[in-house]
């Protein structure tokens, strides 16, 4: 279960995602992990759709 940082334009950490995805590494990849928390970022109203585009992530821990 990796963690995703969730970063603005600025390199403003937003919020760090805990993804639960089964089959990491092999079905799973890091830019579905990428889509997963973009989408939550967007649902949880930390950025605007139209702003979503510019954010960056990192697996961490």
């Amino acid at each position: 279960m990796p963690n995703i940082e969730v970063r603005d334009a600025d390199g403003k950490l937003i919020h760090t995602y805990n993804i639960m995805a089964e089959g990491y590494g092999t079905l799973i990849t890091t830019e579905h992990l990428f889509d997963m928390a973009k989408r939550n970022a967007i649902e949880d109203e930390l950025v605007s759709e139209d702003r979503a585009d510019k954010l960056t992530f990192s697996v961490v821990g």
